[in-house]
C-alpha cells in the first residue's frame, strides 16, 4: 500500500527541527508522501521549512484552522491512503509506522490511535476532564464504545475520507471524520500509542471554546 501523511503546522519552531530529523529518519526512507502545511505561522517555523526539500510544503498565507489546514492537504495527496497526524510531537513518529502494520494486517476502514486507556491514569488537568467528557459523550450519541475519538492519528483511505465530505475547519475534524465514518457504518479499530501532553507554555492549541465547538459538532452530526 502506499501513503500520504499529512502534518498541520502552526506556530512550531521549537519542536519543528525534532519532527523534520524524524520524518527524514523514519518516514522518508519508507517511501512515504509527507505534506507539511504551515497554516500562516508568524514565528520562525516559515524560515525552517524553507529550507526543507524533501517534503512537499503548503504555505497558508493565513491562519485557517486545522480542519481547514488537513483538507487542503488531502487535496495535495497523490497516495492510496492518508495518514493523518500533529505535528506537535505530543504523539511518537515511531507509532505511524506500528500502525501501518495494522492497518495493513487488519480488516477494517480506518484505523486510530489511542492515546490513553482504562489502565492508564488520564490525570486531574482540565484538558483531561475534557477529553473524558467528550468521549463519554460522543459513545452515548453513537452507541459506539472508541477510547479515544480526539486522537490525531489516523490511517484510512483516501477515497473514503473525501465521501465523508469533511466540513469542520478547526479541531472539531477528529470528531467529525469519527463520528461520519460511524454513520456510514464503517469499521473503526484502535491501538494504543505513546503520548506526552504538553502544556499551554509548551505551546498546547486546543482552547475552552473548541471544546464547545467540538461537542457541537457531535451533536448537530447525530440530530
Amino acid at each position: 500500500m502506499d501513503y500520504s501523511l499529512i502534518i498541520p503546522i502552526y506556530n512550531e519552531e521549537r519542536t519543528l527541527p525534532k519532527l523534520l530529523e524524524i520524518l527524514k529518519k523514519k518516514i522518508k526512507k519508507k517511501n512515504i508522501e509527507v505534506i507539511i502545511i504551515n497554516d500562516g505561522s508568524d514565528d520562525r517555523t516559515d524560515v525552517i521549512l524553507n529550507s526543507q526539500n524533501n517534503f512537499k510544503i503548503i504555505k497558508n498565507k493565513r491562519n485557517i484552522g486545522k480542519g481547514a489546514a488537513i483538507k487542503k492537504g488531502i487535496k495535495y495527496a497523490i497516495n492510496k491512503n492518508i495518514i493523518l497526524i500533529d505535528g506537535d510531537l505530543e504523539v511518537d513518529i515511531n507509532d505511524v509506522l506500528k500502525l501501518i502494520k495494522q492497518y495493513e494486517n487488519t480488516n477494517c476502514d480506518a484505523f486510530v490511535g489511542i492515546r490513553w486507556d482504562k489502565n492508564d491514569k488520564m490525570g486531574k488537568s482540565i484538558n483531561a476532564l475534557g477529553n473524558y467528557i467528550i468521549n463519554g459523550l460522543f459513545n452515548f450519541l453513537y452507541r459506539s464504545n472508541l477510547s479515544d475519538v480526539l486522537c490525531c492519528l489516523k490511517i484510512i483511505d483516501k477515497s473514503l475520507l473525501k465521501s465523508l465530505f469533511i466540513q469542520s475547519e478547526g479541531f472539531s475534524i477528529e470528531v467529525e471524520i469519527m463520528a461520519k465514518l460511524l454513520l456510514k457504518n464503517k469499521i473503526i479499530k484502535e491501538e494504543k500509542i505513546y503520548y506526552k501532553r504538553r502544556t499551554a507554555e509548551q505551546g498546547k492549541k486546543l482552547k475552552f471554546s473548541d471544546g464547545w465547538n467540538i461537542i457541537w459538532t457531535m451533536l448537530k452530526l447525530r440530530f
